[in-house]
């Protein structure tokens, strides 16, 4: 008599097996999820410092033509400046601690706002002020009016152009140093003058967490002023322009054989 044989097919996995490779594949996912995640975060933060450091640069350039194409026409210079003349030029450094104030007639003038009637010679001012809608944070302005029309005692309306600035100096050379008090054409020592040369440092704020100043908190879950200081990198920037119209007049000092740079 014939026995029948029974086949059986192969075991399956057991509850513990399936666990345990859940649990690694699990694991494993995270472990990708959290890669991909720093990777974000990492070119998120190098593409928003890499912005702000064109912005810097764009600031930096604006000034540095501005500057110069800086002119001022002496009052006694009835030639180029006669008695019915209805306009007026000016070179003044306005120095505040971290905050200096340029004002200065430049033939560079470039319209900040597209389509606005401005000619190239323009009264041009730049200044720090407070960052409309994110207390304790500074801004860099520049201001143009036309220098027909242009009313010295009162700053043009001006834009903003650099976001979030920790400082903004602008230092004349006086001959044998860089001057640190005031320099204004229209007075002193230095009126009817430009200086030889302008040195232009510039410090502005980039948050390290990868979120831009400028976003409200309520947004981005920064906090505003001395709070997104802390999490933040400062970039500075700093470059001497030469005013092309300087060359032919005198300085304030006589020149040294060495020249200290900062």
């Amino acid at each position: 008599m014939n026995k029948s044989r029974v086949h059986r097919g192969p075991a399956g996995f057991t509850i513990i097996e399936i666990m345990i490779s859940i649990s690694i594949l699990l694991s494993l996912t995270v472990a990708v999820v959290v890669m991909m995640r720093s990777s974000i975060d990492v070119r998120q933060g190098l593409s928003i410092q890499s912005r702000s450091v064109r912005q810097l640069n764009y600031a930096m350039e604006m000034l540095s033509r501005d500057i110069e194409h800086a002119f001022v026409l002496s009052s006694t210079d009835q030639v180029r400046m006669p008695v019915e003349r209805n306009f007026k030029t000016i070179f003044r450094v306005d120095p505040a601690g971290d905050s200096d104030k340029l004002s200065l007639t430049t033939m560079a003038n470039q319209p900040v706002v597209a389509n606005l009637m401005e000619g190239d010679q323009g009264y041009v001012v730049y200044e720090l002020k407070d960052a409309e809608g994110r207390p304790g944070e500074k801004d860099l302005h520049r201001g143009t009016a036309s220098i027909a029309t242009a009313n010295f005692r009162e700053d043009p309306v001006s834009n903003m152009i650099l976001q979030n600035v920790k400082s903004f100096k602008v230092i004349a050379w006086r001959g044998d140093d860089w001057l640190r008090d005031r320099w204004d054409s229209s007075r002193g020592d230095t009126r009817n003058k430009l200086p030889k040369m302008v040195r232009i440092e510039i410090a502005a704020f980039v948050d390290t967490a990868g979120t831009p100043f400028g976003i409200p908190a309520n947004q981005s879950g920064v906090g505003s002023g001395s709070d997104s200081a802390q999490s933040a990198a400062t970039f500075e920037v700093k470059t001497i322009v030469v005013p092309a119209l300087s060359s032919g007049m005198a300085e304030l000092k006589q020149p040294v054989s060495s020249i200290r740079w900062y």
